[in-house]
Parts: C-alpha cells; structure tokens; sequence
C-alpha cells in the first residue's frame, strides 16, 4: 500500500496565513480620519497613517499589512493656506519578531515624509521600498528620508502602495483636496 502524505505543506499554510492578513487588512476603511495631533513643520513634505493595521505571526516570521491615507503637502497656497492632498494608501511590513502563530490587531502607524523623491514617487502612483531610502525613528535626531513617528521600529522592511483596488484609484480620481491647517486641528 503506499503512503499519502495528507499534511499541508509549508507553503501552503504560509500562503493561506498571508492571505487571511491580507484580506483582513483590506476590509478597514481607507477614508479614515487622522486622529492625534498632527504637526506640520516645515521639513515635512507627506504623512502616511494607517489607522487599524494588522498583525501576523508565524512562528519566527511577523507581518503587518493596513490601509490608510497619505497626506501631501503642496507647494501651492490659496488664500493664505496651504492645500493638501489625500488618497489611500496601503502598507505591507515585515520582521523577524514573530513568537506564535496568531493575527491581531496592531497600534497605528504614523510616517512622516521628508524627501521630495519619496513624495514624487508615492505621487506618481510608484510604491516606496523602504531599503531604498534612509529611515529614522521618533528618538533619532535626524531625519532622513521616511521618519517612522509610531507603529513600527527601525527592524521592520516596509513596502508603502499608493492607491487602492477600485476604478477611480486606475484613473487618478481617489484625490481628494483638503487644509492642511484642518487636519493639524484633529
């Protein structure tokens, strides 16, 4: 008689894992408001906040995954302020901080952009990888390219996707037009 081996493999149970958190990721509501203060100095050019993020572990492996909003700061200004721009964004992040195997919800996640070429790039419509780019943390005094303010630590790898799966994010239209000095207000 031969042997069947009825054990998922590996792979399979990594993927199923990885599609939960996504899908669980993708259910939260883009259109989220900005909670906390929000300061714009003038080095900031962008803020990435993602609101309900969650997180997966897998034995050694940790992922995070969430969508959010960008907030851009435009160089324009119409009466006396500055105009803003909004749409979603979505983030993946990942480590080697897991300790079981569970998904769960995590802190939200703030990053301040301070690089013009980031800004561009996530403007264009162009995901950001953050191995390409200097990253800072809240306790550095520097600031580099993408300064992590809360909800992740300089050990994980981020991927920031501009957009969301909806026509309007195809054609350019999830844009919306805001004051910055409102949200600051929030």
């Amino acid at each position: 008689m031969k042997y069947v081996n009825n054990l998922p493999h590996l792979s399979t149970v990594l993927c199923s894992i990885l599609l939960l958190l996504s899908l669980a990721a993708c259910s939260n509501d883009t259109k989220s408001s900005v909670n906390g203060n929000l300061e714009w100095t003038d080095g900031i050019k962008a803020v990435v906040y993602i609101e309900s993020p969650k997180v997966g572990t897998l034995l050694n492996l940790r992922g995070i995954a969430g969508k959010g909003v960008i907030i851009v700061k435009n160089d324009k200004q119409s009466a006396g302020q500055t105009a803003c721009l909004s749409s979603p964004i979505r983030l993946a992040a990942g480590d080697f901080g897991g300790a079981s195997i569970g998904i769960q919800a995590a802190e939200p996640i703030r990053l301040y952009i301070y690089s013009n070429k980031v800004k561009s790039e996530l403007m264009s419509g162009n995901e950001v990888v953050s191995e390409d780019y200097v990253i800072t943390d809240h306790s550095d005094a520097k600031l580099g390219d993408i300064k992590i303010e809360s909800g992740l630590t300089l050990n994980y790898g981020f991927v920031l996707n501009p957009g969301e799966w909806s026509w309007s994010s195809v054609f350019g239209l999830d844009q919306e037009s805001v004051l910055c000095e409102e949200l600051a207000a929030l």
